[in-house]
């Protein structure tokens, strides 16, 4: 019933138990406590409080009875000192009476007694008080015979009814005090029962968790501590039942599934000795048949080295050639850049030229109209040289010397004009040459230009080929390099073979000190074991970093092994095919920029190295 319980519950359910009885216990005896309180209480204000002031009250009326018989017997001899102050103590001690009881009436009754009576008591000592008053008014009076008439009958009667309630009073207070501690014994041992039966509960409750940590607990814990003794001492067919769903539970499943992984893993253990101890076979047989490679290979790359020297002399002969004629193209391109530009000079003289011709023909022309505007102005002068006859004879000869030098300058400016417009004539054509002189100079730079992009082109060509062939000449070094490396690799990993079946057998004795039976304790899939084996490949030997500027690394790297599964099952096919199989050029990849050589070149080398590893 409580084996799958958890633990967790079951503690907190013993300990809720604990606590509800704790809980139990402190309220019963709480209340028990507050009800002997209020009964004390109650006992009190009845016995001592309330029984106190009514017994002082009926005493200070019988001292004041007293002394009213004491004044009445001073009056009655004449002493009227002594009865007056008497009378007056009288009065006082009424007085103090009828404070006493009106402290009385103010107390809270909590009780059916107190409630009961405190009328009787109240209305008793009234009377009883009132009576004294009367006596008191007779004395005064001096009326003898009234005062003893009224103490005889009247007070007398008051006081035995006040007397009598008292006496009633005092006995329902014992009556209570007796209920009241019948009522507190009868507590006492109702709750000395309830204590041991909450006794009782909380040692069965202790023994319940007792029993539950034992059968829940503590048993199945030392079946797992028995479990984990023998699978210390090497023994997994111990066999582990979940019997639970609680924390134990969950432990014991726990175990199992370590057991189960523990007999998978020996298994799986012993199967990877026995194929360690094939595959290391497998790796000496292929170390010889790479050293025989290795060799081969050696070869191939210092004939290839040797080609690849002649090939870089001839092309940096080609990039200096290239760089050659880059520079006389670059001069050249400047010469012509420099006479077309003298070519521009002559168009913009000409230019000039003809525009000043132009102005010169155009000033020759004001000159002719200059000149045959004067012819007319002379001939008008002759004419009105004639018209004056003898006094116009003198400014007719200068008219005539006028027109005759209007008529030369008029000649002389249509030659001027006519040999000007032949020499505007002839700059014009001279400027349309020079223009076509121009463009072709133009067109001569342009192709120029051209040229010795060209030869640029070719030079950073050659260059860049020089570059590249220097990084592949260093790449077939590095691949030397690294062959030789690879030779010293082989012997090693001889070694490391013999080592690691030697290392086999260790671990297979080692493993021998466990006991398993997957019958009983596991069934292992075997989908689940082929998912184990090792993956199918060999790692190749990862080759060291060479620099740019130290070609010569001496860093070597240990290869990785691992075993496929073809070459554990059939060796002797792998064998055949690795020996039929043709040695592999090494493939020369184009030139990277020089900052990605190192590795470019590795990775140029990793291609046939994992060729070669895989092959055996």
């Amino acid at each position: 019933m409580f084996s799958n319980l958890k633990v967790r519950t079951g503690l907190m359910l013993a300990q809720l138990a604990v606590a509800l009885a704790a809980l139990v216990s402190i309220v019963l005896g709480w209340n028990s406590m507050r009800s002997n309180s209020e009964a004390i209480n109650a006992l009190d204000s009845l016995s001592v409080q309330q029984a106190n002031l009514i017994k002082d009250a009926y005493t200070q009326m019988l001292r004041a009875t007293i002394r009213a018989d004491i004044a009445a017997a001073q009056r009655a001899t004449g002493d009227a000192n002594g009865a007056s102050e008497n009378t007056r103590t009288v009065q006082q001690l009424v007085a103090d009476a009828k404070k006493k009881m009106e402290t009385f009436k103010a107390i809270p009754k909590t009780t059916a007694v107190g409630k009961s009576a405190e009328g009787d008591l109240l209305s008793s000592f009234n009377g009883f008080a009132d009576a004294l008053q009367s006596m008191m008014s007779a004395l005064d009076k001096g009326d003898s015979a009234a005062y003893l008439d009224l103490k005889n009958t009247r007070a007398g009667a008051a006081s035995g009814a006040f007397s009598k309630q008292l006496g009633e009073f005092a006995k329902d207070i014992t009556s209570y005090s007796e209920e009241m501690v019948s009522s507190s014994r009868s507590q006492a041992a109702t709750m000395a029962i309830v204590y041991a039966a909450l006794a009782v509960l909380i040692v069965a409750v202790w023994l319940g968790a007792f029993l539950f940590m034992n059968r829940v607990v503590l048993r199945p814990l030392r079946a797992v501590s028995d479990s984990f003794d023998k699978i210390a001492g090497g023994d997994l067919t111990v066999r582990v039942d979940v019997t639970s769903t609680n924390e134990i539970g969950t432990l014991m499943a726990a175990v199992k599934r370590m057991q189960e992984s523990l007999t998978r893993t020996v298994s799986a253990v012993r199967r990877g000795v026995d194929e360690i101890n094939v595959g290391s076979r497998e790796i000496s047989a292929g170390n010889t048949d790479l050293s025989s490679r290795t060799e081969e290979q050696a070869a191939s790359l210092e004939e290839t080295a040797a080609s690849m020297e002649q090939l870089a002399s001839t092309v940096k002969q080609n990039a200096d050639n290239a760089r050659q004629a880059n520079q006389l193209a670059a001069s050249a391109s400047d010469v012509a850049e420099r006479g077309g530009s003298a070519v521009s000079e002559v168009v913009n003289t000409m230019q000039e030229i003809s525009a000043s011709s132009r102005k010169i023909s155009e000033i020759v022309s004001v000159i002719d109209g200059i000149a045959f505007q004067t012819n007319i102005l002379a001939l008008n002068a002759a004419v009105e040289a004639a018209r004056a006859g003898e006094q116009g004879k003198g400014f007719a000869v200068v008219a005539g010397e006028v027109r005759s030098l209007a008529q030369r300058s008029a000649q002389a400016a249509k030659e001027i004009k006519g040999l000007i417009e032949d020499s505007v004539s002839k700059v014009g054509a001279g400027s349309e040459q020079v223009e076509r002189a121009g463009s072709t100079m133009q067109e001569i730079v342009a192709s120029v230009k051209r040229v010795t992009d060209i030869m640029g082109e070719i030079s950073a060509a050659s260059e860049e080929q020089s570059s590249g062939i220097d990084q592949v000449n260093r790449a077939v070094s590095q691949m030397d390099e690294v062959t030789q490396q690879n030779a010293a690799l082989v012997e090693e990993a001889a070694a490391a073979a013999g080592s690691l079946q030697e290392q086999a057998e260790r671990l297979a004795e080692a493993v021998a000190v466990f006991k398993v039976n997957a019958g009983e304790v596991i069934e292992v899939p075997a989908h689940q074991l082929a998912a184990q084996r090792p993956a199918a490949r060999v790692a190749a030997p990862v080759a060291p970093a060479v620099q740019a500027d130290a070609p010569a690394a001496e860093a070597k790297a240990v290869p990785a092994v691992r075993l496929t599964h073809s070459a554990r099952t059939k060796p002797a096919a792998a064998e055949g095919a690795t020996a039929a199989r043709p040695l592999r050029r090494p493939t020369v990849r184009p030139a990277a920029a020089p900052a990605a050589k190192p590795a470019a070149t590795a990775g140029r080398r990793s291609a046939p190295a994992d060729d070669d590893w895989e092959s055996f």
